[in-house]
């Protein structure tokens, strides 16, 4: 059974034609607003965009629909996850500054931002998925509280996934940094003794005992490390990282298995938006934003996210390739821009993976209707 995807067209058809009013009329009568009762907790899964990066999703769409789900009943707040990597949005504090520089106040968006996995990314409830990769997935803490959720996702190319829309907001997303270890990697951190000040703050953290002090430097026992990223979380000198190394089909199977206990406590409590405009070839998390690969396309919105990263993406392919945006390393590849915009840019990564994967996992068909508004 197909299951339905709303979509309205970026543009406007006339004068007072907003694509605001329209992401209203979408909401209605796609009945995302089914889901919330009053008083309900209703988390919108975000992604505030490193700094640098100017292609995240603009704040004044969140604030429709936050508008539209405190209509409802509900009381809204701004989520997403501290990063894994080093950067702006690492810790909790971090995160908020960069959240307010790009516009997520609530002010603009009308509710405020609570860091999902707390300050440090250690704040995660375990879910249990038994997947074939992920057995309990660490899922952010205020994610799994919420009785509700929103995910508005950008989709976009990705380095390590080929192609980034629901699936990755959630799979990643929600999870707190040890969760996003354990999907980036099959390996042991790694250890950088140069920037370890043998504070021993990894070690406390360490549940294995996989960690020790010699020569006041940190050094991590392969054979006891369970790979959980813990450490990595506790590091504040940034002197353990992540092994990214990981088979790409691999980590994708993860990162949908993720998703699934993501959503796994909410039942049919989650609705779904993309926003296929700002096309890039990588990710929000970038310190910078590429040149557009297509044209904006528009909004789409349905219960069901396989069928809605699904139609994104046919969407995205049928568009023509803005030539003049595609860098002479990638020029080459314009043979494939016909029928695959993400392996144009990214040739090494099959994005299907995380597709197929969510569909065996049953979250959803790649199957849908598409109805216009």
């Amino acid at each position: 059974m197909k299951s339905e995807v709303y979509f309205t067209p970026f543009g406007a058809k006339h004068f007072d034609d907003s694509i605001l009013s329209r992401l209203e009329k979408m909401f209605d009568r796609s009945g995302a607003g089914s889901i919330i009762k009053e008083g309900d907790l209703v988390a919108v899964k975000a992604h505030f965009g490193e700094h640098g990066n100017v292609s995240f999703i603009s704040p004044v769409y969140y604030r429709t629909i936050i508008d539209r789900i405190k209509m409802c009943g509900g009381n809204p707040f701004i989520t997403d996850s501290n990063t894994l990597y080093v950067g702006e949005r690492n810790n909790a504090v971090k995160h908020h500054n960069i959240a307010a520089k790009h516009g997520f106040t609530i002010e603009t968006a009308g509710a405020p931002v609570i860091i999902a996995d707390g300050l440090m990314g250690t704040d995660f409830v375990e879910v249990e998925i038994n997947g074939k990769h992920i057995k309990k997935a660490k899922i952010a803490s205020a994610v799994y509280w919420a009785p509700k959720m929103i995910v508005v996702s950008h989709c976009k190319g990705h380095m390590l996934t080929g192609f980034g829309g629901t699936l990755k907001n959630l799979g990643m997303g929600a999870a707190c940094r040890a969760g996003k270890q354990e999907q980036h990697s099959g390996q042991v951190p790694k250890f950088i003794s140069d920037k370890c000040t043998g504070c021993g703050e990894c070690v406390e953290w360490c549940n294995f005992n996989a960690i020790e002090i010699k020569g006041n430097k940190a050094v991590n026992m392969p054979d006891k490390c369970a790979g959980c990223g813990e450490c990595i979380a506790a590091c504040r000198f940034d002197a353990i990282e992540s092994n990214w190394d990981v088979d790409a089909g691999i980590m994708q199977e993860k990162m949908a298995e993720y998703a699934a206990a993501s959503v796994k406590n909410k039942k049919r409590g989650v609705f779904y938006f993309n926003f296929v405009i700002n096309v890039t070839p990588e990710c929000d998390c970038a310190p910078s934003s590429d040149k557009y690969l297509v044209p904006d396309i528009g909004i789409l919105g349905s219960f069901d996210p396989v069928a809605l990263d699904a139609a994104c993406v046919d969407l995205i392919n049928k568009a023509s390739v803005i030539t003049g945006n595609v860098s002479d390393k990638e020029s080459y590849e314009l043979k494939h821009a016909e029928h695959d915009k993400f392996r144009m840019v990214h040739p090494k990564m099959d994005w299907n993976s995380q597709l197929k994967h969510a569909e065996e996992l049953g979250m959803g068909t790649r199957e849908y209707e598409l109805i216009e508004i």
